[in-house]
């Protein structure tokens, strides 16, 4: 794995954490219950890709994102906004919109949309 992939996890992890301890900031239990076992999921992806760095796939392969789509997969997102935050990640990635929208189970239009209304939010200073 390249430097670049792994710093994408570990970016991804911190966002998912982050999502999760907003979420109890809030007062949302349940959405920072169903983020839990994403976060688990992605800190194990770290910690397993930092210790055996060679046994990744080629760099540019698509392997951390596989890795990441995994651990989604094997816990549902609880609504809207965290697929929205997934989406956004992914799109922060470099994943384009087709490869999102296929693993997600969404249009290519709303991965765009999604991805432009949080970067929209973003460059007039808004909270998403």
């Amino acid at each position: 794995m390249n430097r670049i992939e792994g710093d994408m996890l570990s970016h991804t992890l911190n966002v998912m954490a982050l999502a999760r301890e907003a979420a109890l900031a809030r007062g949302r239990a349940e959405q920072a219950q169903a983020l839990a076992p994403v976060v688990d999921g992605l800190r194990s992806l770290v910690t397993a890709s930092s210790q055996a760095p060679a046994a990744r796939a080629a760099p540019g392969s698509g392997a951390v994102f596989q890795d990441m789509l995994a651990a989604l997969q094997s816990s549902p997102l609880a609504g809207p906004a965290e697929r929205c935050d997934v989406v956004a990640a992914m799109a922060a990635g470099g994943m384009a919109d087709l490869d999102i929208a296929r693993h997600l189970g969404m249009t290519q239009e709303e991965v765009r949309l999604i991805v432009f209304t949080r970067q929209s939010a973003a460059a007039s200073g808004g909270v998403r």
